[in-house]
């Protein structure tokens, strides 16, 4: 079975999303097969916006758009190898039950809200294609940077001649391969 092909699953259906719901820790699962770099980020939509729910003023709008704006520039959030040439070819999204409320976009949720706390979680795809794929050995990671509401990430890769784990920080935010 090849890499793509044992990590689609969890990429896929985001096997991570069943771990506990914590602010501050993300999950990453990343893969690599031939020239493809594939990367699934999960994390608590508190790490990103600072807020689980739908802004309610407009600054927390304003924050809502520049953030989405930085998680569809994988290119910003993940530097693989710079000797592989890796280029973004796809990002795509998913703020769970807010996305259409967050972004506008898709069909606006059915009933009415619940009160009290809610979690919510952000699911985000990224694809790159890499010229010298045999040069790929490490990805550096940019979220820590970009949102100092994530402190930790459980990071899984898996290539086509290695598996391995980690568990990311802002000291250590290098996946290593």
């Amino acid at each position: 079975m090849s890499a793509i092909a044992l990590v689609a699953t969890t990429l896929a259906g985001h096997a991570h999303a069943a771990e506990p719901h914590v602010h501050g820790q993300a999950t990453l699962d990343v893969a690599v097969e031939g020239p493809v770099l594939s990367i699934a980020l999960a994390s608590p939509l508190d790490n990103v916006f600072g807020f689980e729910r739908l802004p309610r003023t407009d600054a927390e709008r304003a924050k809502v758009r520049q953030a989405t704006a930085t998680l569809r520039d994988g290119a910003a959030l993940f530097r693989p190898s710079p000797e592989a040439d890796c280029r973004l070819e796809a990002a795509q999204v998913h703020f769970g039950k807010l996305h259409q409320g967050l972004t506008g976009e898709g069909e606006a949720p059915r009933g009415q809200p619940q009160a009290g706390h809610q979690h919510a979680d952000l699911d985000a795809d990224y694809r790159f294609r890499c010229a010298r794929p045999e040069a790929l050995r490490s990805l550096e990671v940019r979220v820590f940077r970009l949102f100092s509401g994530v402190s930790r990430i459980a990071a899984q890769l898996a290539a086509e001649t290695r598996q391995s784990g980690a568990t990311l920080t802002p000291a250590q935010p290098r996946l290593r391969w």
